[in-house]
């Protein structure tokens, strides 16, 4: 008797574990289904989802080929969105160009990378968010950057420009382009 007792026990605990357990995942899959599709949430923790860009474009008669990859870097300070009470990981992102298949150029991007460039609320609330291609200009290849708050709109537009020799220069991007121009 007391044997049998001891399994309906053990089952009942299986069972409040599974029914829990489903709870649990389906708590989980609910978070995941709220976060926008480039976000992953990992232990309460709201990360882009990694990205990389290579292709080629050509400057004065050469093909020059860029690769930027995006990733969330634990090592860094975590933000947090006031509006939401997520906190985010930081970002890192790499550039690399060649020429010929010889490197220029290679930098890892932090926001740090930026600060004299954007205010304190940005350097403490702010995120590095991307970094993509822009244009060809005569200084070099153009790449516009952003320092933005978690899921919002409001962002420190930048430009880091890479010329032949593989020099960089970043300043504030103060051209307003098409889309910025149709919210005001």
């Amino acid at each position: 008797m007391y044997f049998k007792w001891q399994i309906a026990v053990l089952l009942a605990l299986l069972a409040l574990t599974a029914c829990n357990g489903n709870k649990t995942e389906k708590a989980a899959e609910a978070i995941v289904d709220s976060l926008p599709p480039d976000e992953t949430n990992w232990r309460g923790v709201v990360e882009l989802q990694p990205s990389q860009t290579t292709d080629t474009v050509t400057w004065n008669g050469k093909i020059y080929q860029y690769h930027i990859a995006r990733e969330a870097d634990p090592s860094l300070p975590q933000v947090k969105d006031e509006a939401s009470g997520d906190t985010f990981l930081d970002n890192h992102i790499d550039l690399l160009v060649s020429l010929d298949g010889q490197e220029i150029f290679h930098k890892r991007f932090f926001k740090t990378t930026f600060e004299q460039y954007i205010d304190k609320d940005f350097r403490q609330n702010g995120m590095l968010e991307g970094l993509v291609f822009d244009m060809v200009t005569p200084q070099g290849l153009r790449f516009a950057t952003s320092i933005c708050y978690p899921r919002s709109d409001l962002y420190i537009p930048l430009v880091v420009t890479i010329d032949a020799s593989g020099q960089m220069t970043i300043e504030r991007d103060e051209i307003l382009d098409a889309e910025d121009m149709e919210q005001l």
